[in-house]
């Protein structure tokens, strides 16, 4: 997800001796949550707050597919550090109760690592306003403490058995705390932010979870890893979408059975053996001892765009991506579907909180039921 969909999204609601300056408290090693279980479910269905989101959004979605229980993801707001990337009660308290209301549901929380816009000028209000920011900042030590204050308020709020997904999506030009020019930076800084919130108690049940974008980007994102002690999790977000040749968009007057043979060819070349895809980063997972998710997947009409690059209504994705969860040796501890019309994508199935709202994929979303319901 790129910063223009974030910005929609939220208007509506290896190491380096040369980082790490000001040292963050040491914590326990590793997060102590029980990994038995997987692969569980989530999904994005809108920000807490937002009335057609949050936690009456998931329940929704739930009894969709007949579950007791769907795991979330939400975004923290990029905009300042207090009351956002620090938390606020408006959006954890909502998810406490959620959380609190059902047993076996958890939050995955999306927390930027750098507010303000992409120019790096800094939040316009709050702590620090006006203060420029960077990775090297913060590799240094000096935001420490706005993660400190972020693991307390998830404590305060029985939320201490998060997943954070800290800085996604790094390998993109797209958010503020882009890497392509300071991976090491990025690596360090990260660190320190886990060291900070492990070192809060009650937040042994945190687990952090790093999220590069699929495919090369504008670096390659392994040059980015903090070390096996600072991660829990490794994911890739992915969706059905593709620029090489004769993949998509199809031409004009295509007849089915093209359609179907460019989505083959986009999920066998480019999602699961292209670079940096699944396959590449479900290894890269492996040979460091760690589970792998998919904190982002989705369909995709990529309604900002002249031509489409999307997949549309592919059954096939929903089937491939399903196989790939389901199988053991791949280790996929989550998964979340993003479901909501993004401003740079269209990815929605289910018909939200009363419904009401049609899906632009109504073969993929009734195979999504069919698979991942009960």
């Amino acid at each position: 997800m790129n910063s223009r969909t974030l910005a929609g999204l939220l208007s509506l609601l290896l190491a380096s001796s040369t980082w790490g300056q000001t040292s963050a408290p040491a914590g326990p090693a590793l997060s102590s949550y029980p990994l038995g279980g997987a692969p569980y479910l989530a999904v994005y269905r809108w920000a807490a707050a937002n009335p057609r989101g949050g936690a009456p959004a998931n329940a929704a979605y739930a009894k969709w597919l007949a579950r007791p229980a769907v795991w979330a993801e939400d975004f923290t707001p990029i905009e300042r550090w207090d009351g956002h990337i620090e938390g606020g009660d408006w959006q954890l308290g909502e998810w406490s109760k959620w959380k609190r209301a059902v047993a076996g549901r958890r939050l995955i929380l999306s927390v930027p690592l750098l507010p303000g816009p992409w120019d790096l000028s800094g939040p316009k209000a709050g702590k620090g306003a006006g203060k420029k920011v960077s990775l090297q900042a913060g590799a240094r030590g000096e935001y420490n403490e706005h993660f400190r204050e972020l693991a307390r308020n998830l404590v305060r709020h029985d939320l201490g058995d998060s997943i954070l997904r800290l800085g996604w999506e790094f390998n993109g030009g797209w958010y503020a705390w882009r890497a392509k020019e300071a991976p090491e930076a990025y690596a360090a800084y990260w660190r320190q932010i886990v060291k900070t919130i492990r070192s809060v108690e009650g937040t042994q049940r945190v687990q952090f979870c790093w999220n590069p974008a699929q495919g090369y980007q504008q670096f390659p994102a392994d040059r980015a890893w903090p070390g096996d002690p600072y991660v829990d999790i490794v994911g890739l977000d992915l969706y059905d979408e593709a620029w090489s040749q004769n993949t998509y968009p199809w031409p004009a007057g295509a007849k089915p059975e093209e359609i179907e043979a460019r989505r083959r060819k986009v999920w066998k070349d480019v999602h699961l053996n292209g670079s940096y895809g699944l396959a590449f980063w479900r290894d890269f997972a492996a040979k460091h001892g760690k589970p792998f998710s998919i904190p982002e997947w989705g369909l995709n009409n990529r309604v900002d765009m002249a031509e489409q690059h999307g997949g549309l209504d592919n059954v096939y994705f929903i089937e491939q991506i399903h196989a790939f969860i389901a199988d053991r040796a791949n280790n996929v501890y989550f998964h979340c579907y993003f479901d909501v019309q993004a401003p740079d994508g269209h990815h929605q199935l289910s018909p939200g909180i009363d419904a009401a709202e049609t899906t632009e994929f109504p073969k993929a979303a009734r195979r999504f039921r069919e698979l991942f319901g009960k």
